[in-house]
């Protein structure tokens, strides 16, 4: 008798413990917030995805950037548990200009076959050199600086050249060579070792066989200085659209921008502060007009 009852409470306090524990769970649960991040910087002449409102900790996105741009940093970012991005927002290199180019010889009349089909923004045009080694391309920068990358589309043939930066004392380095068929994206890319890559005034590429050199498109990437990386400011229903000098506000729908919407990179590494800020619109106003790809 005595057992049977002892056994009933051991029983009965067990449902208790049970149901107290069950309740206790889902009050703590429903008290846990999940870290959250708003939607993130991105690159001028770039975007990401995926895109979403909210993003919770431990998602990733990925950037990209345009056509005939390169992206200079990180291809993806992190929601840390502190609603913070990981990292710095990359940026999209835009090509520089080149004020003049020429080349050695031809293959074609110069009217059929001039040196500025590289860079005229089509890669179904090409110039091409005459059979013999050592005749070249050359471009000279509007803008000297520093020379990071040269990219260039060729047909898919095989190759042989070497690209070269031409210094403002007189010096050539090498930016790297390419020998074999081109594969086929038809981009090369070369990227040009430092600390030699600063005070480039032009390029030049050479071929090294007797084959015609041909070119359809070349692209300089170059740092002018000063430059800027990523100035992680944390605005409220807005965000920052970044390149290597400025970084613009763009707000979400339904708010207008501060009359301050824009930073300059003074000095390298510095950017002039000033308070930007996303204000919710009661009324129209002319100071947001909207950039030209505020939406990546």
């Amino acid at each position: 008798m005595l057992h049977s009852v002892c056994r009933r409470i051991k029983m009965a306090l067990l449902f208790w413990v049970v149901v107290l524990v069950y309740n206790c769970g889902i009050a703590v649960s429903r008290n846990i917030d999940v870290p959250e991040c708003e939607p993130p910087d991105y690159p001028q002449w770039g975007g990401y995805g995926p895109r979403q409102d909210v993003y919770l900790a431990g998602d990733v996105i990925h950037y990209y950037c345009d056509t005939d741009t390169y992206i200079g940093g990180n291809f993806y970012r992190r929601c840390e548990d502190t609603g913070d991005w990981i990292g710095n927002t990359p940026v999209c290199d835009s090509p520089s200009s080149f004020s003049f180019v020429n080349q050695t010889t031809t293959a074609e009349p110069t009217d059929m076959n001039d040196a500025e089909k590289a860079t005229d923004a089509l890669r179904n045009t090409c110039t091409s050199t005459k059979e013999g080694a050592d005749n070249y391309w050359m471009g000279l920068l509007t803008t000297p600086g520093q020379l990071f990358r040269v990219m260039i589309f060729l047909p898919k043939v095989n190759v042989a050249y070497e690209v070269l930066m031409l210094k403002q004392n007189g010096q050539e380095f090498s930016c790297g060579k390419k020998e074999g068929f081109v594969d086929n994206l038809n981009w090369e890319f070369h990227n040009c070792p430092e600390p030699q890559n600063t005070d480039v005034i032009g390029i030049k590429i050479r071929s090294l066989n007797s084959e015609p050199l041909q070119l359809c498109e070349v692209v300089a990437n170059t740092l002018t200085f000063p430059t800027c990386i990523d100035p992680h400011l944390r605005i409220e229903n807005g965000r920052l659209q970044l390149n290597r000098k400025t970084a613009t506000l763009v707000c979400d729908a339904g708010y207008t921008r501060s009359p301050s919407n824009r930073i300059e990179c003074v000095r390298t590494g510095i950017w002039n502060r000033k308070n930007l800020y996303c204000l919710e619109r009661q009324w129209e106003t002319g100071n947001n007009d909207r950039i030209s790809d505020a939406d990546p």
